[in-house]
């Protein structure tokens, strides 16, 4: 018995559609994960960079110029 090529195709690209839509929805929660770390780390670095900027020229600040 001899299966057609384009039932075959159907059948093939059907299962190769629905291991994609599973790897992506799988995939869509450690990118979440990673952006959120990656955007908390880059805060804190901001923060720290801005801290320690303040500390390092708290006397040179001209607090009364606005």
């Amino acid at each position: 018995m001899r299966i057609s090529a384009s039932r075959f195709r159907a059948a093939y690209n059907k299962s190769v559609v629905n291991v994609q839509r599973q790897n992506a929805s799988a995939h869509k929660h450690q990118r979440h994960a990673i952006y959120a770390t990656e955007t908390s780390g880059l805060l804190l670095i901001a923060f720290l960079l801005l801290a320690l900027t303040l500390i390092r020229y708290w006397h040179a600040i001209h607090w009364s110029v606005r």
